[in-house]
Order: C-alpha cells, then sequence, then structure tokens
C-alpha cells in the first residue's frame, strides 16, 4: 500500500485513466439512445443491407463511397446484429472508444500527467467527434487511425535497438495498410508518418538501415492498390462527388494570393467544424506552438504530428481532399496532440516563467472551449433522442407503413427517398419522387403528377429532410396539388420539421387543403410563384441520374 507522500503522484497518473473511462461512458450512453437514421446513415445502411460483399467493389448505390473494409465490417454486423440502430451503430462506437484508447496510450508515453490528462480529455469530450462516433460513417474510422498511424511511426524509431525498430516499423505498415481499408484518414496520415520515420531512419542507420526497415512498406502498396481498385477510383470517376464537394477547393484558375486567402477562410471554419472550438485562432495558435515546440525540444511524436495539418493543407490546395467539416475530421487529433503538448511542454519544459502561464493559460483556455462545445452537443442529442438533425424518419415511415393498403404508393422528394427505403423496404411498394421546376408559364391543369401516380387509390406523403432544392411553401404548393385529386384521410407532424399525410383517391373525393389547415402550428410561407410539380418513378439506380 503506498504511503501518505505517494497519494498526489498517484492521483496524478490517475487523471487520463479516469477522464478516458468517462469519455466511453459518454459514448455508450449516447449510442445506448438509439437515435433514428438520418439521410447520410440511410444512404450507408442500404448500401450495407442490400449489398453481398462482392457488390462492394462497384460504385455503391445513392452517390456513396466508403472504405471497402468499413462496408464488409458493416455488412457482417447486420448479418450477426440485425438492422436495429445500435446494432449498426456499433462500429463507429468501436472505434471512438479505440480513439480514447489511443490517445490514453499516447499521452502516458509521450507527456506527463496533465498533458495526458488534457489529450484524452479533448479526444472525448469533443463535439464532432462525438457525433460521428454515434453515427454511421467511416469518421471515427478516421479520427482513430489519424491519431494512432503518427504514434506509430513515432514509436518505431524511438527505440535505439535496430532489432526493435525493424519490428515496430513493420507494426506500423501493416496498421496503415489495414487503416486505409477501413478509414480515408489512415491512408492521409500515412506518407507523412512514413517521412519521419525515413528521415529518423537515414539519420541513425544510413540509406541501407533505412532502406532495410522500410521494406514492409511494400505490404501497404498492395493494399493501396485494392483500396484504389474498390473505392478510390469509383469515387474519383463520380461526377456526382466531384460536383457536390467542388466549392471546398479553392477555385481552379486561384492564384497563390487566392489560394491562401480560402485557405486562411477554411482553416478558420475548421476549427469551430469538426475542431469543436468557437476561439478559432486560439485554438490554431495552441495547437501549432504545441507541436512546434514539442518538435524542437526533440520529440518524434511532434513531428509525425505536425505534418498531418501540413498535409491536410497541401492536399485541399491540391484539389485532393475537401477541407470541409466531417471530410477532414482527420487532421483533429493532430491539433488536440499539439494543445496537450504545449500545456505539457509550459508545465515542465519552459523556463521562463512568463512564457509558461500564457502557455498554460492558452491550452486550458482552448480545452475548456471545446470541452463546453461537446457539452453542449452532448446535451442536445440527449434532449432529443427521437430525432435526427430535426427529424424523425423512423416514426414518419413506420407510421405511414402502418396506414399502407392495397393500391398504396409512396410520395417523397429526392432527398426522403433513402428514408423510405430503409424504413420500409425497397420494391414493395411504388415511389413516386417529386421535385419544383420553376417555370414562366402556368402549370397544366394535369401535370405529369397525375400521370405518375396512376391508378393508385392512396398516396402516402413524407416530407422529410430538406435541401437547396427544396424553395420556401414547397410543402403547402405538394399537399395542394396532391388533394386536387383526393381527401386528407390522416396527417402527422413528426419531429420539428417532418410531415406524414395520407391522401385517398376514392372517387367522388375532393377538397384542396394546405398544411396550415391540417396544423396551425406549421409555418406557412408564401407558394414559390410560377413553378411546377414534376415527377417520376423512383428507383435506386436512378437517384443520382436525375438532378433533385
Amino acid at each position: 500500500m503506498p504511503d501518505s507522500s505517494s497519494f498526489p503522484r498517484a492521483y496524478r497518473s490517475a487523471l487520463a485513466p479516469a477522464l478516458a473511462a468517462a469519455g466511453v461512458a459518454l459514448l455508450v450512453a449516447l449510442w445506448w439512445i438509439g437515435r433514428p437514421l438520418w439521410l447520410d446513415e440511410e444512404i450507408m445502411a442500404i448500401n450495407m443491407r442490400e449489398r453481398m460483399l462482392a457488390g462492394f467493389t462497384r460504385p455503391l448505390w445513392l452517390d456513396e463511397s466508403a472504405p471497402f473494409a468499413f462496408l464488409i465490417a458493416g455488412r457482417t454486423l447486420m448479418l450477426v446484429l440485425g438492422t436495429g440502430e445500435r446494432a449498426i451503430r456499433l462500429l463507429p462506437l468501436a472505434f471512438g472508444v479505440a480513439t480514447i484508447a489511443a490517445a490514453a496510450w499516447i499521452g502516458r508515453r509521450w507527456m506527463s500527467p496533465y498533458g495526458a490528462a488534457l489529450l484524452v480529455l479533448l479526444c472525448a469530450s469533443s463535439r464532432w467527434l462525438t457525433v460521428y462516433t454515434g453515427e454511421l460513417h467511416p469518421y471515427s474510422a478516421d479520427v482513430l487511425f489519424a491519431l494512432l498511424l503518427p504514434a506509430l511511426g513515432a514509436w518505431a524509431v524511438d527505440d535505439p535497438d535496430r532489432k526493435t525498430t525493424t519490428r515496430r516499423v513493420a507494426m506500423f505498415w501493416v496498421a496503415a495498410a489495414i487503416g486505409q481499408l477501413l478509414a480515408n484518414g489512415a491512408l492521409f496520415v500515412t506518407p507523412a508518418s512514413a517521412a519521419v520515420m525515413t528521415v529518423f531512419l537515414l539519420r541513425r542507420d544510413g540509406m541501407r538501415g533505412a532502406t532495410r526497415a522500410m521494406t514492409p512498406a511494400a505490404l501497404w502498396l498492395g493494399a493501396f492498390g485494392l483500396n484504389y481498385a474498390f473505392t478510390l477510383r469509383h469515387a474519383l470517376a463520380s461526377p456526382v462527388l466531384s460536383g457536390v464537394w467542388a466549392f471546398a477547393f479553392p477555385p481552379r484558375d486561384a492564384g497563390l494570393g487566392e489560394s491562401i486567402r480560402w485557405l486562411a477562410t477554411a482553416l478558420g471554419a475548421f476549427a469551430f467544424k469538426p475542431g469543436g472550438a468557437q476561439l478559432r485562432l486560439l485554438f490554431w495558435t495552441a495547437s501549432i506552438a504545441g507541436l512546434v515546440s514539442a518538435a524542437l525540444a526533440g520529440r518524434r511524436a511532434a513531428w509525425a504530428f505536425l505534418l498531418v495539418p501540413v498535409s491536410g493543407c497541401l492536399l485541399a490546395v491540391l484539389r485532393f481532399v475537401p477541407m470541409y467539416e466531417r471530410l477532414s475530421i482527420w487532421i483533429v487529433p493532430a491539433m488536440y496532440v499539439g494543445i496537450a503538448f504545449l500545456a505539457d511542454a509550459a508545465i515542465n519544459g519552459v523556463t521562463r516563467r512568463a512564457v509558461r502561464i500564457g502557455a498554460v493559460t492558452m491550452a486550458v483556455v482552448v480545452a475548456i472551449d471545446v470541452t463546453s462545445e461537446g457539452a453542449r452537443g452532448a446535451m442536445e442529442l440527449a434532449d432529443n433522442p427521437g430525432q435526427n438533425r430535426s427529424l424523425d424518419d423512423r416514426a414518419a415511415v413506420r407510421w405511414l407503413a402502418r396506414q399502407k393498403q392495397p393500391g398504396s404508393v409512396w410520395v417523397t422528394t429526392h432527398y426522403g427517398l433513402p428514408a423510405i427505403w430503409w424504413y420500409s423496404g425497397i420494391g414493395d411498394t411504388p415511389i413516386v419522387e417529386l421535385s419544383y421546376q420553376p417555370s414562366d408559364d402556368r402549370c397544366p391543369e394535369r401535370s405529369d403528377v397525375a400521370d405518375a401516380l396512376g391508378d393508385a387509390s392512396r398516396v402516402l406523403l413524407y416530407l422529410g429532410f430538406r435541401f437547396d432544392d427544396w424553395p420556401h411553401g414547397f410543402d403547402d404548393l405538394l399537399v395542394q396539388q396532391l388533394t386536387r385529386w383526393g381527401t386528407v384521410a390522416a396527417y402527422r407532424p413528426v419531429s420539428d420539421f417532418g410531415q406524414a399525410v395520407v391522401i385517398d383517391r376514392q372517387p367522388g373525393s375532393h377538397g384542396i387543403t394546405t398544411l396550415r389547415s391540417l396544423n396551425p402550428r406549421y409555418e406557412s410561407v408564401p407558394l414559390p410563384p410560377n413553378g411546377c410539380l414534376v415527377a417520376r418513378p423512383a428507383t435506386i439506380a436512378g437517384f443520382g441520374s436525375w438532378p433533385p
């Protein structure tokens, strides 16, 4: 049993593990809520549910892209555990828990107990890291491998024994090879991590020793070939994906000055989402200062992590990887390591009192900023367990499905289709997809909407996910048009924005209505001027072929 003098030190050493345990408990609690899926998750889940393993080597449906092994792992979980929200989100949860464990290991190896605790706190409480750990995306895997691989690269060259180094370098390349099949973040950080390993190996062992140690890189190159054949080439060739993310790159004809201004704006936005900080300039200052100071102090891990944001900026400016929210989340762990290094250096390494106080204050303020923003995000998730992005596709679609009768037809908009395909199934009932088309002329009395509905006796209308294609007043316009040929048989407002309407088209039914007349709380806005509804049968294959 330790004596009384050892208790303070024991308490310091227990800080990081205690925070890690609390962080894992938070992730598990939010996962246990089992919120309904939202649009992006539904698209991913449909691909996993409907495809056999060989199907993941071809372009995915619904303009989706994801690493090959991530899809296989998700499909396997569905087959074993089912398609409930908790079951299919178990994979991102596992990556989130592993991220906290990796942060604890990094802190224990390269930092004081206080620096380690700060790193764990940031990784466990960050708003967007928490959000994406609770959703069916590969983004939590991006975070894990972007945190783990630079650390493994530094760990590999930390030991002076050459046999140990060779074994650890091989472990790095195995992790990098597996990682890139699970997470794009692993692919993006590997070159920088490998560069740091190579430089230190060249300095210590010369060209021959470095070449021998780096031989396992061939395994990574083989995995890259598979990754390119199965995933990357499809994503790069997709006109939809390139068009969607074109705004997240600098203009093609941008000069140096314009590219720098664009990058500065993008980095400012990055600090909040996905960085999780309101104090954007302070976030970047603390992160970079911590990484630079630790690198100059001789910590190899700091060099590896410092090259991560540099890689992100280069990949964005060269138009390879978007600098936008969740697609750049793989840069976030390196920033958190920098903040923790800053606090650690101030506590242990900087001799001038004023500098120490300033550095500690900066790191603590940023940590409080990130943690408080994360707490707000977690409370928002907990306060609305039945909603996701202010919608409840699960309740709406299942309620409408219970109203289904022979001769029914689903009606929704472009971004409402995945909700129906996921929560109701594919192919059992026809779906009509409606969109709004501006027009200088009056719409015809009998539009193609009536033709698309055909002989359907009941319309199951779901108004769910909103996007730029959905002008103000579209909801009322749509309900008005549909009730020209039928009467509202049932109505249910679902969540803050979702609307579920059942319209019977029996002979003699009549009575044009609006959502405002169905629900006085509905915010009525003027109908879109000079616009018509356009309809077509909805199919999985045609999802991206008809601009919404």
